[in-house]
């Protein structure tokens, strides 16, 4: 099939560059990136492909994945869209010609699954699987089958939009139009009623499709999987998502921020606004996470939702009692939303809290030496991190943990419409190419943030060139704050959340400095002004602790209370100082096997 990309009728703020236009450079971002890739590139084709291959009734060579992706599973192959995904992504951020090549042969070979199974469908589950859900009989219920689909979609749809590859396309074309067949038979009552199961993003998937190929048939489709019971109260601003399961519904709301795109319709664009004032900050902790047991709590009341629970049945064995607070997957879902509404509006705030999860949420979910990755990050006092495994995991997180590290370039720099203004919302070693009317332009960006905080910006130039640079000034700044070009300071003073923005004719080697000296300071829960996570800058700061640590100090000067433990520009370790013990103190993303205390009791 043939791709059209009709221009969305809605008007941005900004907009990202395309991945091949940023290379990341060693750095925290590169290593993250790099270890997501080996594991990438170490797992097994045949494995991944298995139960696609089984259901499509094709030999299965080699040995299926384990736990949620055995083949006695009813989530396997899930992980199947976010590997081609995180493939994809990758490829383009690095021009990784053997991560492509494997992703291209495993779109091949579903391709050959579509093939066999002659009506369209390459999925990795059951057929009846789909028609259990559909009819939600109460003696043939079976979860979330459209997951998977979704997930599956997803995946070729990110290949073919940042791989270029024209295969991916087709057969998400004829998994769209299978599907579709299958919910036309649905009367609206019985659609509204399967819409209530997990179904991932098909909406947003299907809006996609649609804006890409302009096919009519796309866009009613689309529009069928738009859960109007849960949208619409958003669309009026009423809350009603206490207890409610928030990666469920999470891919609804960005699946709104898409369906606005391709049509225009301010309703959509209500119910992702209106959703994110809902979340932040009422039901959100100092991390950017905001659920906990996979559900939104009542807003502002996060004391009881740091108790310990009983492991959750889709744990590995043998998991011992904890909390689950922030699910991987809702994080990076939250950001991707995010990315939509620093888009239209271009205010800082949505970059400022893209960062808080990136590296509170996302890095610090990624084991810094094996790859591996969590599914919940444990906020009650003495947790520890749990990982999964190379092949016998694959909790739903696993997922989104490769798509979410092959992204790590994709949030830095933006830049208007009118191609007049660069942003800077994110500090990582890393260069953009940036091609203008009046010729291009390479910045490079030189750092060790958040180890230092300051970043160090060269423009690159053929000839000079007149346009704005708009460097982000995080929510977490003081005063001194300064930003200054080719040694020159910049008047002040420099607001915190806000953007620095420097319009000038630009020389080639022009050098931009921007400093954000860090700072203690805590953020209590909302309903316990005693419980609160000590930060420094964007960092949630983590006590290494058996159990709760409580602390009888001056709250409003951590510096009397905390002092360097550290190698300066290699880490962040400091020690709180206490009568009864001193206990060390580092970032949450740094934290790997040690148990932890996040939030601190003040006496």
């Amino acid at each position: 099939m043939s791709a059209t990309h009709p221009q969305p009728p809605v008007s941005t703020a900004m907009e990202p560059f395309e991945y091949s236009a940023v290379r990341l450079r060693p750095g925290l971002f590169a290593q993250r990136f790099g270890l997501n890739r080996q594991y990438l590139a170490s797992l097994a084709n045949d494995s991944l492909l298995y139960p696609f291959r089984y259901e499509a009734l094709l030999p299965t060579p080699g040995q299926p994945f384990g736990h949620w992706e055995a083949i006695t599973s009813r989530v396997r192959g899930h992980f199947f869209g976010h590997y081609l995904s995180a493939c994809a992504r990758t490829y383009a951020t690095s021009d990784d010609g053997e991560i492509k090549a494997k992703a291209d042969y495993l779109v091949a070979e579903l391709a050959k699954c579509q093939q066999a199974n002659g009506d369209g469908y390459a999925g990795p589950i059951p057929e009846r699987y789909l028609q259990r859900v559909e009819q939600r009989g109460p003696d043939a219920y079976v979860w979330c089958p459209y997951y998977m689909i979704h997930k599956t979609m997803m995946g070729c749809y990110e290949m073919y939009r940042y791989a270029g590859n024209q295969q991916a396309l087709d057969i998400l074309d004829g998994m769209a139009r299978y599907v579709k067949r299958r919910i036309d038979r649905l009367s609206d009552a019985q659609m509204a009623h399967m819409l209530t199961e997990e179904h991932g993003g098909m909406a947003h998937v299907l809006y996609q499709l649609y804006r890409t190929t302009g096919d009519p048939e796309h866009l009613t489709h689309a529009r069928r999987w738009d859960h109007h019971a849960f949208l619409a109260p958003l669309a009026q601003n009423e809350d009603r998502l206490t207890f409610v399961h928030a990666n469920t519904n999470l891919p609804k709301v960005y699946g709104a921020a898409e369906a606005y795109e391709a049509t225009g319709e301010v309703w959509y664009r209500d119910v992702a606004l209106n959703f994110w004032s809902m979340i932040y900050p009422a039901r959100t902790y100092a991390t950017g996470g905001s659920n906990s047991q996979e559900l939104w709590a009542e807003p502002g009341k996060l004391r009881n939702t740091l108790a310990p629970h009983a492991p959750q049945s889709n744990e590995a064995p043998g998991t011992s009692p904890k909390n689950h607070n922030q699910e991987t997957c809702t994080t990076f879902n939250w950001m991707w939303l995010a990315r939509y509404l620093l888009r239209w509006t271009g205010q800082v705030s949505y970059a400022d809290q893209y960062e808080r999860n990136l590296y509170n949420g996302i890095i610090s979910a990624q084991n810094p030496d094996t790859g591996m990755f969590i599914y919940f990050t444990p906020m009650l006092a003495g947790s520890r991190k749990v990982y999964g495994t190379p092949t016998e995991t694959f909790w739903c997180c696993y997922g989104t943990g490769v798509q979410a590290c092959s992204d790590l370039a994709g949030g830095i720099y933006y830049h208007d419409p009118a191609d007049e203004t660069l942003y800077v919302n994110l500090f990582a070693p890393s260069e953009v190419r940036w091609q203008r009317a009046a010729g291009a332009v390479r910045i490079e960006q030189e750092t060790t943030y958040p180890l230092k905080p300051q970043t160090r910006l060269t423009v690159h130039l053929q000839a000079p060139q007149s346009f704005e640079l708009a460097l982000r000034i995080p929510w977490w700044v003081g005063d001194d704050v300064a930003v200054a070009v080719n040694g020159t300071a910049l008047a002040g003073p420099l607001a915190p959340s806000s953007y620095c923005r420097i319009r000038r004719e630009w020389q080639d080697d022009d050098v931009i400095e921007l400093t954000m000296p860090m700072h203690f300071y805590l953020e209590p829960l909302p309903d316990a002004p005693d419980i609160a996570a000590l930060m420094y800058g964007p960092l949630v700061m983590a006590v290494l602790a058996e159990g709760e640590v409580a602390l009888r100090v001056d709250r409003g000067r951590p510096e009397s209370w905390l002092e360097p433990n550290q190698i300066p520009g290699r880490n962040l370790r400091f020690l709180a100082l206490s009568p009864e013990e001193d206990r060390q103190v580092l970032p949450l993303y740094q934290v790997k096997d040690e148990r932890y205390t996040m939030y601190l009791r003040f006496l």
